[in-house]
């Protein structure tokens, strides 16, 4: 009996510091896309050979509405490019919206800009 008294103590601590966990981990440890981003160089045919660089890039919502993070953006150096880079675009649930190329990147079947 004296074990059920204590439920709800330890059930609101036990919230009390998942809370404290998360607000301090940050936008970048919620959207954590890397295997998504992963997946999506595989479909798109490029190999670990490759890839020169990654870098994940937060993309922060500018309005004062709405989530503070919009989504995420894997920035990939590829060896064969001496400039520019290929780019997943991906969602705040980490659904990859766009793969692109920019500067002077180059790669059959995905959209340069």
């Amino acid at each position: 009996m004296k074990s059920q008294s204590l439920l709800p103590a330890v059930v609101a601590l036990f919230c009390f510091v998942l809370a404290a966990v998360l607000s301090t981990a940050g936008p970048a440890w919620a959207l954590d896309c890397r295997q998504d981003a992963q997946r999506e160089l595989q479909n798109l045919g490029v190999t670990a050979e490759e890839i020169s660089s990654i870098r994940y890039v937060e993309k922060y919502n500018p309005a004062e509405q709405g989530p503070d993070v919009l989504g995420v953006r894997a920035w990939i150096r590829l060896k064969a490019c001496a400039s520019g880079y290929l780019v997943v675009d991906m969602t705040r649930s980490c659904f990859v919206r766009q793969s692109y190329t920019r500067g002077e990147c180059r790669r059959e079947g995905i959209t340069a800009y």
